[in-house]
């Protein structure tokens, strides 16, 4: 099962462009990104779609937002082209294929301009959100020296602030994203940026006659080893969390209060998805995510590379050292863990796709 996984971003695309060609059932079209890759070669934004081209019933999957977390989305979208189900009469699939080809390329979670993409769905024009207490930690979250043992003393000082702090704030504080410090960890952005701007033209182009959508974007680092999550920031009262529980059963996640999802400021892709296409469209938004290392070693790595990219030599042995343990930090070299999430992959597109076939496109949903 691990052939699925790639140990580039070049391998990762050439690799679905020959499962869809070879499938012979898929069409593609390429949005090449305005900077290079790692070894100057030009990286995509790759849309594939099977299905009637009018089809008012589609199952998206997304990869690569988080760009070196895009190794393990990108190995389970091309094992669902392998031995995707058959389709039933008015629905379609859309895969779409790193959506932060920079940073899959250049083994980065963030784009070309630092910018957490995942942060940048909001509504630029409505003001800024502000992160007050992430000012507050600047310094600390943002060194412009490392030591020599990396982020561990740093990490060191967080855990002891998470202590006094609540919960809450704290996660707003370190993970809520921020609009303020471009050369900051978590940064949103003060711009729809490119991959933004690429994927509302493809929401335009293969989504304006669907009615229902079931939204998976992959991601990695965040849970149990291994283990593949669903989440969706749900209320009760929406429609979709009993559909999904009853799809899904205990591997679903809606988010209860001091979860990642619950503090986040706002520019969730998935949100901008269901902004972008409105009422016309009962958006289902999910995103599956595996779990690698502890949520400390994570934040750990991220700090690390993005002091790196601002005060040090990537091209240095201490820099390639960073970048390859950041790597790690989103795409463990273990087979158990690929074979583990392909096989959740697999059980997870295919009850999204039989869920959303039991669904009448004719039905009005709330939203």
């Amino acid at each position: 099962m691990t052939s699925c996984f790639s140990p580039d971003y070049r391998t990762a695309r050439k690799l679905i462009l020959q499962k869809t060609a070879a499938a012979g059932d898929w069409t593609h079209e390429a949005f090449k990104h305005p900077v290079s890759g790692r070894d100057g070669e030009p990286v995509y934004t790759d849309v594939f779609w099977k299905g009637p081209k009018d089809a008012t019933r589609v199952l998206t999957i997304s990869s690569g937002i988080h760009g070196v977390e895009g190794f393990c989305g990108s190995a389970a979208q091309c094992q669902f082209i392998e031995d995707a189900p058959p389709l039933a009469e008015d629905t379609a699939i859309l895969l779409i294929h790193a959506v932060n080809p920079y940073g899959f390329s250049h083994l980065r979670r963030v784009n070309e301009n630092n910018v957490d993409l995942n942060r940048n769905f909001i509504d630029f024009d409505a003001g800024l959100p502000q992160n007050e207490k992430y000012r507050e930690l600047y310094d600390l979250l943002n060194p412009d020296e490392l030591p020599p043992e990396g982020a561990d003393t740093i990490i060191a000082r967080v855990e002891e602030l998470r202590a006094s702090m609540e919960a809450l704030d704290f996660m707003k504080a370190v993970t809520g994203g921020q609009y303020e410090f471009p050369d900051g960890i978590q940064f949103g952005g003060r711009e729809p940026a490119w991959s933004r701007r690429t994927m509302e033209k493809i929401w335009d182009s293969y989504l304006s006659h669907a009615a229902i959508v079931v939204q998976i974007d992959v991601h990695t680092g965040l849970g149990p080893s291994g283990l593949g999550l669903l989440m969706m920031a749900a209320d009760d009262e929406e429609p979709h969390k009993a559909l999904t529980a009853e799809w899904f059963g205990d591997m679903f996640v809606t988010p209860r209060p001091h979860s990642a999802s619950d503090t986040i400021l706002g520019g969730y892709m998935n949100a901008g998805m269901e902004n972008h296409l409105g009422a016309r469209t009962w958006v289902i938004p999910m995103t599956l995510e595996y779990g690698t290392e502890p949520a400390k070693a994570v934040l750990g790595m991220l700090i690390e590379d993005n002091w790196l990219t601002h005060h040090g030599d990537v091209e240095s042995e201490r820099g390639r050292d960073i970048r390859q343990r950041l790597l790690r930090v989103f795409y463990p070299d273990d087979k158990a863990w690929k074979d583990a999430v392909l096989t959740r992959a697999r059980d997870v597109f295919d009850r999204a796709l039989a869920g959303l076939q039991s669904l009448s496109p004719e039905k009005r949903y709330p939203q």
